[in-house]
This record gives C-alpha cells, sequence and structure tokens, in this order.
C-alpha cells in the first residue's frame, strides 16, 4: 500500500513485511550496506517505506487470555507491624534510599514549618531492615530533617553516625541487651571494620527475633529523643514488597482478589493490626496473552480508552491525562515504533476515579528478558565508551543472539498496573470477561518471530556499521558526519528495549540524527520528546507539574527505562532552521524511528550521514555519550587505528598527550631533502561523493606542507616528545631523573642528544654502548613502518610526533602506486638524521623510556644504591663513549 507525504510516496509495510523484505537483503552479503541502509532509515533502492503495525491489530475473533495479579505494596505505619524475625542493617547501603518516585505524598509538621503533599522520595529515609526475602524492606523516614532546600532524601554521614548511635543501637540495647553486645561500638567502627584493603565494603547484618519487633519504633523514637536528636520526633516506617506477582497471580474475579490479597499480606507477615492501622498502597495488574506463539502490544491510540475503563472516570478527563502534551503521560516506545507504545501516567486528584489511582502504567513483557538494574539504567545497555575502547562488538553480537533465541521461545505479554489504596485493591481490574473486546481492540498481535527478527536485524546492521567504522583512520571517524553516526549506535540499540532516553543531552543528539520538522508543523504523536508548538501547547498541570523531573526518569520494575542521569541543561547549538524560520524539532513520520539518510558502500570508506550541514553536537553531550571530549575521543581513535590487543590484565597507566612543538624563529624550515628522492606528499584519499566537506579537525599541523617541511617539524616534534615523556621517580614529593628544567625541554633539538655529558640530562640513569644492531632496532620502533599501539602503551599513543607520523605513514601507502618504495625513502632520510645522535633512550615495544635495573647489561652512572634502584635506561651510539 502506498501513501502521500510532502516527501513524495511512501510505501506501507506491516511490521512481518518489514522483517521479511530485511531478511531477504540480509542474505545478500554483497549488498549488506542496501541492508543496513534500509533498516535503519527505511529507504531502498530511492523509495521510503513506512513500518505499521497497527496492520496486525487483533480483531473480534481473536482470543486473548488475563490473569490478575499483585505485584508490589508500598505501606507507611507508626510502629513495624510485622509477625517474624527481621534483618537488621546496622549501616544501611545507600543504594537502599528510597529515590525514586513512588507517586505518594504525605504532609507532616517540623521544625521548618508546616508541609503539604511532599513527595515521599523527597523525604530523607535509610533502610533498616529486610525481612522474607531480599525484595522486602524497611525504612525508616525522618519527616524531621526536610526541608525544601535540602538537596536529596540520603542522609550524610553525620546523620547516619546520629540516627546509629543515638538511636538505633541504644533501641536495640534496651530491648534485648545480649543481642546489642555484637553490634558495632560507633557508627564509624562499623565502617572500618567493613572496609577491606581495596575498599569494597562488607557490611553486617543483625536479627531481630519477632518478639521485639512491634516494640522497635517507639525505642528508637525514645532514644532519639532522650539523646536530644529532636529530628527523631515523627519517624515513620515504609513497608516495600515488590516483584511477587509470580508468586500470587490468580483469576480475575471479585472473589479471587479478595482470597489473594489477604493472602498476599499473610505470606508477607503483616499484621491485621498493621493492614488497619498503617497506609497501604497495592500494585494491581492485569497480564493479557495470545494463548500462542505471538507477542503482544499496545495500541498508542488506544490508551485513552484502556485508562477510561481501568480508573473508571469520564471522557475528559481520560483525554486530558492521555493528551501526548500532558504532563501527566508518558509514553514509552515499543521497539521503536509511535503506533505501539506503553505509558506512565499519574493521574492527579481529578483523574484518580473512584478506585483513587495514584499511578498507572502499561507496558510489554518482553523486556524482561534484558532486566539488568545498573546504575541509572533497568536493562542491558551500550556506552559510546564501549564502542570507543573497541568493547561494543561483543555486546551487540550477544544481543543479537539474545533476541533471535527468544524469538523461538518467548512471547511477549501485554501488562497494565495500577497503584491504588488497600481498600481498593480487590475492586480494580476485575471480571474482565465482560469488557474483554475493549482489550482486544486494544492490542496488536505480532508472531514471536517476527517481533524478536524487527529488533534483531537492527542491531545486526549496527554491527556491520560500527564495525566497518572501526577500519577507517581516526580522521575520517572524528569526521562529524561519522562520529555523529557513531554517537547515535548507543541511543538506537538501547531504546529498542527500553525507553529512547530523553534527557537534555540525548535531545541534543536526537536534533542531529533524526528527521526534522517545523515545530508548528509537528503532530505530537510523531515526537520522540514532548516540545510545545504554537498550535498546542504542552497541557501542563496544576497538580503535579513541580515533580515532572521526577516522572520522567522512575518506572515500575518491569517497566523498564533508560533515563539520562545528566540533569543540567545542555549548552545551546545553532538551531537548525526551516525555510519558513521555525525551528525544528525531531521526529518519527513512518511509523518506526528512522535515522536520516546514511552513507555507506560504493566507496565510502567510514559510514556516515550524509548531510554535512548538521552541526555536531555540543561538549557536553560527547562528555556524555562517550564519557570524554572531543580531543581525547580523537586521540582514541588514532589510537584503534594501529592497536594491538593487550592482555586487559596489565596495569593501566595514566598519560597525558605531548604538546605541539612551535617553531623556533632561526631554525631552518629544511633540513630533509626527500623531494629529492621522489617523495611528493599529494592529497589525502578521500570516501567518493561530495557530500563530505573539508573539515581543518580532519587534517594535523603537517597537512598542507611539502613533504620535507612536513618531516622537519615531524623530527623536532619527535626530540621534543622524548624529553617530554622523560620519567619521574616513583613518589611524587621526587624529583624526575631528567634535570632539564620545563622550558628547556620545550628547547630541545639534536645538540640535546650528541651531548654525552649524561649529567647535564639525568642525575641519574643506567647506560650502555649499543650495537648497530641495538641501534636500527631502535629506529624501528621510533619510525616503524607499519605504527601501532599497545593497548596499555605508556607513552607512544600520547605522543604527537607518534600521532603525526601514523597519519603520515597512512598518507604515504594509500597515495602510491609504490606505497613500499616511497614509505622507505622517507625513513632512509629519517634513519640517516637518526644515526648522527649520539644517546638515544632504551626503547622498548610498549613505552619509550623503561627504567628498570639491570645491572647485569648496563653500567650506573649513580653507585650509591648498589646499582639496584630503577633508572632509565640509555643506549650509547656503538662509536662513542659517555661522558660521566
Amino acid at each position: 500500500m502506498s501513501v502521500d507525504s510532502a516527501e513524495g510516496t511512501v510505501v506501507s509495510l506491516s511490521v512481518t513485511e518489514f522483517v521479511i523484505l530485511a531478511k531477504r537483503l540480509a542474505q545478500d552479503e554483497d549488498a549488506i550496506d542496501v541492508f543496513c541502509t534500509f533498516v535503519l532509515t527505511g529507504v531502498y533502492e530511492g523509495q521510503q517505506y513506512l513500518v505499521d503495525p497497527i496492520k496486525h491489530a487483533m480483531g473480534g475473533s481473536d482470543r486473548i487470555k488475563a490473569s490478575r495479579d499483585y505485584d508490589s505494596v508500598l505501606g507507611f505505619g507508626k510502629h513495624i507491624y510485622l509477625d517474624c524475625d527481621i534483618t537488621l542493617h546496622p549501616v544501611c547501603k545507600l543504594e537502599d534510599t528510597l529515590r525514586r518516585n513512588i507517586h505518594i505524598k504525605r504532609s507532616f509538621t517540623n521544625t521548618y514549618g508546616d508541609h503539604d503533599d511532599v513527595p515521599a522520595h523527597h523525604i530523607p529515609n535509610l533502610c533498616i531492615a529486610k525481612w522474607g526475602g531480599a525484595h522486602n524492606m524497611l525504612r525508616a523516614v525522618i519527616p524531621g530533617l526536610y526541608h525544601k532546600e535540602r538537596p536529596s532524601s540520603s542522609m550524610d554521614q553525620l546523620e547516619f553516625a546520629t540516627f546509629y548511635e543515638k538511636g538505633f543501637r541504644p533501641a536495640v540495647e534496651s530491648l534485648s541487651p545480649a543481642a546489642a553486645a555484637e553490634w558495632p561500638p560507633t557508627y564509624q567502627a562499623e565502617l572500618f571494620r567493613a572496609r577491606g584493603k581495596h575498599g569494597t565494603l562488607a557490611l553486617q547484618t543483625k536479627t531481630l527475633g519477632k518478639w521485639f519487633v512491634r516494640e522497635l519504633g517507639d525505642a528508637i523514637r525514645v532514644a532519639l529523643h532522650d539523646n536530644n536528636v529532636p529530628w527523631g520526633e515523627g519517624l515513620i516506617f515504609l513497608y516495600q514488597i515488590k516483584g511477587v506477582k509470580a508468586s500470587n497471580g490468580h483469576r480475575t474475579s471479585a472473589e479471587s482478589a479478595k482470597l489473594s490479597l489477604a493472602e498476599l499480606f499473610t505470606k508477607n507477615s503483616i499484621t491485621q493490626d498493621g493492614i488497619e492501622r498503617g497506609d497501604w498502597w497495592i500494585d494491581v495488574g492485569l497480564e493479557i496473552s495470545s494463548g500462542g506463539e505471538e507477542c503482544l502490544a499496545w495500541r498508542t491510540d488506544h490508551h485513552f480508552h484502556i485508562v477510561k475503563h481501568i480508573l473508571s472516570i469520564d471522557t475528559s478527563n481520560a483525554q486530558r491525562i492521555t493528551n501526548p502534551g500532558s504532563s501527566k503521560y508518558i509514553r514509552d516506545l515499543t521497539s521503536h515504533l509511535t503506533a505501539v507504545a506503553g505509558c506512565r501516567i499519574s493521574p492527579g486528584v481529578r483523574a484518580q476515579g473512584p478506585h483513587k489511582a495514584i499511578y498507572l502504567q502499561m507496558y510489554t513483557t518482553d523486556k524482561s528478558v534484558i532486566y539488568r538494574p545498573e546504575g541509572t539504567h533497568f536493562g542491558k545497555h551500550l556506552t559510546g565508551k564501549e564502542i570507543l575502547d573497541n568493547k561494543a562488538d561483543a555486546y551487540c553480537r550477544g544481543l543479537y543472539d539474545l533476541y533471535t533465541d527468544a524469538s523461538n521461545k518467548n512471547n511477549g505479554h501485554a501488562r497494565v498496573e495500577v497503584r491504588v489504596p488497600y481498600e481498593h485493591a480487590a475492586s480494580v481490574l476485575i471480571n474482565i470477561d465482560s469488557v474483554r473486546e475493549l482489550f482486544v481492540r486494544s492490542l496488536i498481535c505480532v508472531p514471536s518471530v517476527v517481533w524478536w527478527s524487527l529488533r534483531a536485524y537492527r542491531i545486526y546492521a549496527f554491527i556491520h556499521i560500527l564495525d566497518q567504522q572501526s577500519r577507517g583512520n581516526g580522521s575520517q571517524r572524528r569526521n562529524n558526519c561519522a562520529l555523529l553516526l557513531t554517537a547515535a549506535a548507543p541511543w538506537f540499540l538501547n531504546g529498542l528495549h527500553s525507553t529512547p532516553d530523553n534527557g537534555p543531552c540525548s535531545r541534543d543528539l536526537m536534533n542531529k540524527i533524526l528527521p526534522l520538522v517545523d515545530r508548528e508543523q509537528a503532530d505530537l504523536d510523531t515526537l520522540v520528546y514532548p516540545v510545545s508548538t504554537r498550535a498546542r501547547p504542552l497541557v501542563m498541570e496544576e497538580e503535579e507539574a513541580a515533580d515532572d523531573d521526577e516522572e520522567g526518569s522512575d518506572i515500575g520494575e518491569a517497566a523498564i527505562s533508560v533515563a539520562s542521569n545528566d540533569s543540567d541543561h545542555v549548552a545551546s547549538n545553532p538551531p537548525t532552521v526551516g525555510n519558513s524560520g521555525s525551528s525544528k524539532v525531531p521526529y518519527v513520520p513512518y511509523g518506526i524511528v528512522f535515522l536520516r539518510e546514511i552513507r555507506m558502500g560504493n566507496g565510502v570508506v567510514v559510514p556516515r550521514f550524509r548531510d554535512v550541514r548538521v552541526p555536531m553536537v555540543s561538549d557536553k553531550t560527547l562528555q556524555f555519550i562517550f564519557g570524554r571530549g572531543p580531543e581525547a575521543i580523537a586521540d582514541v581513535l588514532f589510537k584503534n587505528q594501529y592497536i594491538i590487543t593487550r592482555n586487559p590484565f596489565r596495569t593501566a597507566n595514566k598519560t597525558r598527550r605531548t604538546a605541539t612543538r612551535i617553531p623556533q624563529e632561526l631554525e631552518p624550515s629544511k633540513i630533509f631533502d626527500a623531494a629529492s628522492r621522489g617523495v611528493v606528499l599529494r592529497p589525502r584519499p578521500r570516501d567518493e561523493g561530495s557530500d563530505i566537506e573539508s573539515d581543518s579537525s580532519d587534517q594535523d599541523t603537517f597537512s598542507e606542507v611539502d613533504i620535507d617541511t612536513r618531516l622537519t617539524a615531524l623530527w623536532h616534534q619527535f626530540l621534543a616528545d622524548i624529553s617530554a615523556k622523560a620519567p619521574n621517580r616513583r613518589a611524587a614529593t621526587e624529583a624526575s631523573y631528567c634535570v632539564l628544567t620545563p622550558e628547556q625541554r620545550d628547547n630541545v633539538s639534536d645538540e640535546t642528544y650528541r651531548n654525552l655529558h649524561l649529567r647535564e640530562y639525568f642525575n641519574d640513569c643506567q647506560y650502555k654502548q649499543a650495537t648497530k644492531a641495538e641501534w636500527a632496532a631502535a629506529f624501528d620502533k621510533f619510525w616503524p613502518a607499519e605504527p601501532f599501539v599497545l593497548k596499555t602503551s605508556q607513552n607512544y599513543g600520547s605522543m604527537a610526533y607518534y600521532k603525526s607520523w601514523g597519519d603520515l605513514v597512512s598518507q604515504l601507502t594509500n597515495m602510491d602506486a609504490q606505497p613500499t618504495q616511497t614509505l622507505e625513502s622517507v625513513r632512509t632520510e629519517l634513519r640517516a638524521r637518526f644515526r648522527q645522535l649520539h644517546w638515544i633512550p632504551n626503547i622498548q615495544a610498549d613505552r619509550i623510556w623503561y627504567t628498570k635495573s639491570d645491572p647485569k647489561h648496563f653500567k650506573r652512572m649513580c653507585e650509591g644504591d648498589g646499582g639496584k634502584a630503577a633508572a632509565p635506561r640509555v643506549l650509547i651510539r656503538w662509536d662513542k663513549q659517555p661522558i660521566i
């Protein structure tokens, strides 16, 4: 089916049709670039394709299976209402502090004043115990420490120590003196005991018998009061039971709902007194499957209908809180598809309905196969740093294998969860049979093999792109268009199974890698993140607008999201301006996230975006994606061009790139004569095509000069870099082995390395007279015909001359019909100059300077230590003698 758009005719495909075409293209190894371009941009043979998952919409004859469960429990209480032993944490783990939005608010009064509707995750708290399993957590919540200017709900070290020493430990001692005898005497004492030699903590736990549990809350408050800690007043407890849906699944009848709810509290040892006295919220879940080998997903255009039914609210409120411009509503794309998506909704007071719902989320269970909480991520994720460090291939292939394996074994279900008070938990999401048709109409059903293959093929495309990019040289890879495509990889691949990150830095990236549309003409349903337009402004709600930043990054346990952790605004980039003068925003016009036009194949060495007019993302964004700034990225790409992988267990060596040398006024511009040998420096080889513009960053300092001028500058840089990397002694307080001042190091020349008075350069060294063969071997390491950098090299990769030499070798090798002869002519010139030096460092394969003591082969300038201490090794020319 074809549809017309502003860009011309677009061919509409179902997900199955898209995957079939992708498979056919992938099977042609000679056209892998065509496959990559198709699955990532939707363009094939000049035709734009659209993916329409609604072609898989379920119909009235389709059957579904529904099961109900209780996934988690949250509760507040003055006392600890547990009828079991509990495991106490004398010193809590920081990661157990509640810092994510649970959509519950508390009102209280403390010494700072009256506080109404404070989000619970803003109130200082700490985990003091667990019970019944690793997922059941008991936190002490301390309203007395809250004030509006407090930056975090995490407590500082002084507050932790005060709580332990003046509240927690005295309370346990008052209840069970025998048990308290084994508790650490102070907070710092436990930290000292727990810290291992490598800095890791092994915090201990203590068991408290159930007969003392009920009294622990009062005992803590009394102890804090008696020890003059005013913020202990008002201390309450937060119970959290999560991830228990698998253990209490039941039918959707009202009777099953009541029985299962009672059983849930009994299994988790919560007393009847606690149920009656505490404030409890339950996450009630409904999971829908097809009963066959299919994957289900929620239709985006039916969020309104599902939410209206579940919350039992009127049409106006349902429309308001499912509007893509509403601050109450966060849409989570499923497999990059815009027509099928999950969502997260905070209804607010006006739309909470008779069930008093405070939170609702819809998602698909296929995300569980990559569930792996780590930092701000809930699922497996790739970073730009891993790409630069050549670690992405294993991750991408592992993810590809996971998806292909899942295609035969894992069917995806559609799930909805709603958080309601305890008294409404048994009355929501029941009797689904009466509205089964509503759920059927709100779902699509795709064969599992097709659903997983959609993701697998998009990963497969990036495997080839990243592999091909890794084969290019550093100057080609750091070109804006190529580096932007590299930067797109982690955002794109992580978004296949997680909500695409839309933090400030990711928005900066999306503005550069996705198609753009005039803001005023934007359809909010096609936007990756909500933006205001003149026609449809964002609907900011008055009830919870102040907490939107939290809602954008939190998520339930099963609804996996990649949340950006960079909370600052990205430095503004020049906006891309449309013909009408209005700014443009990124959008998804073809049903699935497609990147803007890519160039690869047909003479293109490094895959890249086509449009060279698009500016680079900000330095802040590069740092966020790659963990490095522009200069560091360029250095890594250079090293990767020549890298040889070394044993990963070797100790890392920190280095800093040497400065580019500034020529002295009176020095000659040429000291070589390679031109007389027929060496001509022609322009660098470039990718075919007119889409790559000249970029000064692609050329090093010597690019546009003749061969002899370039070699002269390169030689002087070589001499300066050797001195710049002269070794220091091990202790930071001790002087360098080199006695030259920083200014003298910058101005070294050939004469420096012809001066055999070694004490004028070193305060200590090891030296030996080299053979001609050793001198020649040293030259081959300094000026190799095939430059490479060991992965943990201490010097080479950070020396400006070595990088420039690598660029020159690449240029000479690729530009000449007889590259070996041309390169050898250049090396002959350098070798002749090198042979005129009288001493050089004893260069090794992985370092310029080697300091290990070798009294068997080297003499020592200073003999006071018996010749056993480390000192730089120096080679003296075969026909010279040092003057000591």
